[in-house]
């Protein structure tokens, strides 16, 4: 019965210092943007889902998912071709997984996995962590390569796109 006691009282102790905060899809986003020798493009998704775990007032994990279908141009064209290109049918998600989480003077590095067009990578990016009440911000920008997720580049002209995609995010999370 001890045993039973210690345990609870160690759970419970767990769970009070620790916090779960949803993604707030109103305010959020993550815009991707890439080049071809002709003309640039951008996309933006403001429907994201995440949670990220704070522990002892620090960020200690997080998650994103981020459907490929939900990334919207302006030009339906344009994104019929992404969601072709990109494999949205058989690949919908883009997801985040954290594995080790850095939080220092204002910055946070997270070290994760990232799953996209059905490979898994070892990523590492870094956010800007703003605090509004209880709201917590996250920002940031990274650079994908589509050739390390075996994304076929397409191309006009006989020149392909450019491998690196560049993506910026705004995260707020309450």
């Amino acid at each position: 019965m001890r045993i039973v006691a210690f345990i609870l009282l160690l759970t419970s102790s767990t769970l009070i210092s620790q916090e779960i905060k949803r993604v707030d899809s109103e305010r959020s986003y993550i815009n991707y943007s890439g080049k071809h020798f002709l003309h640039k493009w951008s996309a933006e998704n403001k429907n994201i889902s995440g949670l990220i775990q704070i522990q002892n007032e620090s960020i200690s994990n997080i998650g994103i998912v981020a459907k490929v279908s939900d990334f919207k141009s302006g030009n339906s064209s344009l994104d019929s071709n992404s969601l072709r290109v990109l494999d949205a049918l058989q690949f919908p998600n883009v997801i985040f997984k954290s594995t080790t989480v850095i939080q220092e003077n204002g910055q946070v590095i997270f070290e994760g996995v990232m799953n996209f067009h059905g490979i898994e990578k070892d990523f590492k990016i870094f956010a800007k962590v703003t605090q509004l009440d209880k709201i917590t911000q996250l920002s940031g920008k990274f650079s994908v390569s589509l050739t390390e997720f075996l994304v076929k580049r397409p191309s006009l002209l006989t020149r392909k796109i450019d491998d690196e995609i560049n993506l910026e995010f705004d995260l707020y999370f309450k």
